[in-house]
Order: structure tokens, then C-alpha cells, then sequence
């Protein structure tokens, strides 16, 4: 019964609070806002790629690097409400890549970073 009521207390609190990221330097145009999931992908440097996502704990996300329409990176988050990936893209080809967070079979924000010397950012 204690472990019932210790599992029972402990998903109301991660109910309650629910992952959010702090804001930082990250502009509003790099952000996705649902019910149930927050996500942000961002330059933190000008070589750093911050990818954030806030979920509840057991709905699946994937994280998707693509160029050219080839999935260069995938990886899957199910287990954690905070997924903070970085990606040094200074190691990267130079290139047009899409950051993409997938829910649901479904690409629901997505952020095309541009690896040039001047490290261009914009959304699509």
C-alpha cells in the first residue's frame, strides 16, 4: 500500500509540474506551445544547436536531423518529461539542416539552421 501511495503521490506532483524550460535568450519564433508539449530549438552559440522539449513522462517524441530530405539523426524520448539535446554543428558539413520534433507520426515544429560562417537561423 505505501508504494501504491508513493507512485499515486508522485505522478499527482509530476502532474502538477508539468517540464517547463526557462525562456533565456531564445526568441518566441523558435518555440512550439501544445496541451501537452513545449519545445524549443535554438542557437545557444554560434556553433551550438539547442534542441528542448517538455513532455509528459511516457508520450513518445523523436528528434529528427535531415538534410536534403535524408534523416542524417534520429533518436527517441519516452522515459523523460526534459529532453535538452545539444548538437555542435561546427562538426557538421556545411548545409541547409532541419531539426525536426516529431509526436504522433506527426513533425510538429520544425527549425531549419543554416551552417554557414554566419550561422544563419530561421523557421519554416
Amino acid at each position: 500500500m505505501k508504494t501504491f501511495t508513493l507512485t499515486l503521490a508522485m505522478a499527482f506532483i509530476a502532474t502538477l509540474s508539468f517540464a517547463q524550460f526557462s525562456k533565456a535568450q531564445r526568441p518566441d519564433s523558435c518555440c512550439y506551445k501544445a496541451e501537452d508539449l513545449r519545445a524549443s530549438i535554438y542557437m545557444s552559440s554560434p556553433n551550438m544547436v539547442n534542441v528542448e522539449v517538455a513532455k509528459e513522462i511516457g508520450d513518445k517524441v523523436i528528434i529528427r536531423v535531415k538534410e536534403n530530405q535524408k534523416i542524417l539523426y534520429r533518436k527517441s524520448y519516452k522515459s523523460w518529461a526534459l529532453v535538452d539535446a545539444k548538437y555542435d554543428i561546427s562538426k557538421f558539413p556545411k548545409g541547409e539542416y532541419s531539426f525536426e520534433i516529431v509526436q504522433d507520426k506527426k513533425v510538429v515544429f520544425k527549425q531549419v539552421i543554416n551552417n554557414t560562417n554566419e550561422q544563419a537561423l530561421s523557421a519554416r
